[in-house]
């Protein structure tokens, strides 16, 4: 379903430890997990809003510390995993570059950290 305003929201969630990263303010937690509502623009640089653009939103906007525990070399650091509407975006084969992925209105993102201590 394509949005016609100006503005998406996504429901992105962070867990694995991932939520420890993100400001107080902007988390909730539902049904045991950490989510937050973010509203970007609908287009960035005349093209849609790319799961790109949410990645550097969050490092921008929403990383109270440690952004290279999540961000590092222009994406999501190794060992994090990202589903789109529940689906890897490793498996996405539309021939689009996984951070081209064009993010829609109420799209669920969800990072899921596989890092752990020992």
């Amino acid at each position: 379903m394509s949005n016609k305003s100006d503005k998406l929201t996504l429901i992105v969630e962070f867990s694995d430890g991932l939520d420890t990263l993100i400001k107080d303010d902007l988390l909730k937690e539902v049904d045991g997990r950490q989510q937050a509502t973010l509203t970007l623009a609908s287009e960035h640089s005349g093209r849609p809003t790319s799961i790109r653009d949410l990645v550097e939103y969050i490092r921008d906007n929403c990383i109270k510390r440690n952004p290279e525990l999540f961000y590092m070399e222009n994406g999501v650091r190794p060992g994090i995993l990202v589903l789109i509407n529940d689906v890897d975006w490793e498996l996405t084969d539309d021939g689009v570059d996984k951070y081209d992925q064009k993010l829609e209105n109420n799209d669920n993102v969800i990072f899921i950290s596989t890092l752990h201590g020992g």
